[in-house]
């Protein structure tokens, strides 16, 4: 298994998450792993138009957590 590092930005700060797998995640592996995490240790927010559904992992991510994710990178 390959150690692969998701960062993120979150509060004007970039942060990251390890994750191990075989073959480099996909940027929407990448989302999820991140949501996942998010879920379990932050609190939801209310980042942006709240009128504005997310319906997708990406826009729910920044929408509950103000959270985009900036890159994937093997360790």
């Amino acid at each position: 298994m390959t150690h692969w590092v998701i960062s993120y930005s979150k509060d004007h700060n970039t942060s990251t998450l390890d994750v191990e797998q075989a073959a480099k995640p996909s940027i929407e592996e990448a989302v999820d792993h991140v949501l996942a995490w998010a879920e379990q240790n932050l609190e939801k927010g209310e980042f942006g138009d709240p009128q504005e559904p997310a319906n997708e992992p990406p826009l729910q991510l920044l929408k509950d957590y103000g959270i985009t994710i900036t890159g994937i990178f093997a360790k």
